[in-house]
């Protein structure tokens, strides 16, 4: 089991200005031919992003590592189709391997610790949670996806503002989607909200590269085996063989972080 060493980092307040993503080599992600000499647990991430979804698209997108803050992770910020006036987040973020109930329950207590921070800096004002609850993202071919689900109510900036962030825990990494409005328009909100949400999971690819990709003791596969065992390997977020990540392209984001053997550890279940 591993778990992300550094102290995470109190994020999703604000996003800041564009940072263009890494362009990398476009090359085929099967293309593997052999093991890697890893650095540690993970070595590198790929966030691979979908500029469009059926109902928004891609405004704004943010690499904490750039300004020296990897446990923050990315950022990205959709425009909401006809609807201006809905700010829609998604912040992904390190986390780690662990039992998927309990690790959202962690992010939900990083959620809470992120909003009770704002408060004490005065950013957020007159906080009033909602009740948190289990929430399901119906993904294409059925498949679901299990998270949580948490409703706020806030002052901020002489504004009365609602907030809804749904926590999702998906290949070694925490998703946060935070939809945001004024008060009037939570209605709109909710009828957009789980649209977006599915449409966005659905498109959005996280892929690392590390000993995590591999058991313990596990024989290299032959030559003839390697896409297959990629493609294995990747179903968990992983994978300790050759990866390509796609390039940037008009219809998709490609973001790097790049960690340090001491940034991820071994923990006991």
């Amino acid at each position: 089991m591993w778990r992300w060493m550094v102290l995470p980092a109190l994020f999703g307040l604000a996003v800041a200005g564009r940072t263009l993503a890494q362009d990398v080599p476009a090359e085929p992600p099967y293309a593997a031919s052999a093991t890697l000499t890893h650095r540690g647990v993970v070595d590198d991430t790929w966030i691979i992003a979908p500029k469009r979804v059926p109902n928004a698209a891609l405004s704004d997108m943010k690499n904490y590592a750039d300004e020296g803050d990897i446990a923050a992770g990315i950022s990205l910020r959709y425009h909401m189709d006809e609807a201006d006036w809905i700010i829609a987040d998604v912040f992904i973020y390190p986390a780690g391997e662990g039992d998927g109930a309990k690790m959202l329950k962690r992010a939900a207590e990083d959620f809470r610790e992120s909003v009770s921070y704002a408060e004490r800096q005065q950013i957020y004002r007159n906080v009033w949670w909602g009740d948190e609850s289990a929430y399901t993202a119906t993904l294409s071919g059925g498949r679901k996806l299990e998270g949580r689900f948490i409703p706020i109510v806030f002052d901020a900036q002489q504004d009365m503002l609602t907030s809804r962030a749904y926590l999702f825990y998906r290949k070694l990494y925490f998703v946060k989607i935070r939809l945001s409005t004024t008060v009037e328009a939570v209605d709109s909100l909710a009828e957009r909200a789980d649209r977006f949400i599915s449409s966005l999971l659905d498109n959005l690819e996280i892929v690392s590269v590390g000993t995590c990709g591999r058991k313990p003791d596990a024989p290299m596969p032959p030559p003839s085996a390697l896409a297959a065992e990629m493609k294995r390997q990747l179903v968990t977020g992983c994978t300790s063989l050759d990866y390509h990540a796609p390039a940037e392209s008009a219809s998709r984001a490609v973001l790097h972080l790049s960690f340090q053997p001491q940034d991820w550890g071994a923990s006991h279940p």
